[in-house]
């Protein structure tokens, strides 16, 4: 009896010393493998952004927008429109990057993170590849006639899922995968320069690359095309396919690299 009551006492006391070794599935999701055994104390963990506009901002996803935007308003007559559109929900998305408080900065005297400051430099790549490439056609809306963007009106799908694909096949030629903005307001620090992080994000940035490379291949072959049939689904049905497709995998690819290492862990242990 005196036995079983130690062991309890013993289990009781390990308990609270587990929870702080819980790794944040938030941060998984964003290319976070903690390995068996490792996690992140939970007093070390990335705030909640507040707000679901700030979420969206920490998102891949989010900073789509803007394009998605431009596919659902732009037309052979409203891509004037769209762009504008899509300046605005950009500049946006720029607004509440810089104005993210760092998940992983030192809490102030009292225990208090300080506040959310402007900082140019938490812009992500992706939003200002954004902001660039809508900017530019604004300005072409603007200052050229009619008859002079008859092309960009009749190819300003392909050419913004082209110039998507550009950023972020840009991105890892220059060895800076877009993904890595979101994902080191997830992982911290100690992560960033590991090689699980470096393949998550590479992975990532280049599946997304490759289905902007596809969809823009669909705009083309959606301008040529006679039925409005075929046009409907290399213009929508295929290209939203491919994004729900990359939105599963930017969720499951993280999880698997996760289970590897884990498993690696279990048998070096």
């Amino acid at each position: 009896m005196r036995g079983d009551r130690r062991q309890a006492a013993d289990s009781q006391q390990e308990a609270p010393d587990q929870q702080h070794l819980v790794p944040s599935q938030q941060g998984v999701a964003a290319g976070y493998p903690a390995a068996a055994g490792q996690g992140q104390p939970v007093g070390q963990q990335p705030e909640e952004h507040e707000g679901f506009a700030h979420r969206l901002a920490s998102s891949p996803v989010g900073g789509f927008i803007p394009w998605i935007l431009f596919w659902v308003i732009g037309g052979p007559s409203t891509w004037e429109t769209a762009s504008i559109a899509a300046l605005l929900a950009a500049a946006l998305l720029a607004v509440l990057s810089m104005e993210q408080p760092d998940p992983w900065a030192a809490p102030a005297a009292g225990g208090q993170r300080a506040g959310p400051k402007f900082d140019p430099r938490k812009l992500k790549l992706l939003d200002i590849g954004t902001l660039l490439f809508f900017a530019a056609l604004v300005i072409a809306a603007l200052a050229t006639s009619r008859s002079d963007v008859a092309q960009i009106d009749k190819y300003s799908q392909p050419l913004s899922s082209g110039a998507l694909a550009l950023i972020a096949i840009g991105s890892i030629v220059f060895g800076h995968p877009f993904t890595v903005d979101y994902a080191r307001e997830q992982a911290p620090p100690r992560m960033w320069h590991t090689a699980a992080f470096k393949k998550i994000n590479l992975v990532l940035s280049a599946v997304w690359a490759g289905v902007f490379v596809v969809c823009a291949i669909l705009g083309l072959l959606a301008v040529h095309a006679s039925a409005k049939g075929a046009r409907d689904w290399l213009n929508w049905y295929l290209p939203i396919i491919l994004i729900f497709l990359g939105m599963r995998l930017n969720r499951w690819y993280p999880q698997k690299v996760r289970a590897e290492a884990q498993q690696r862990s279990s048998y070096q242990s």
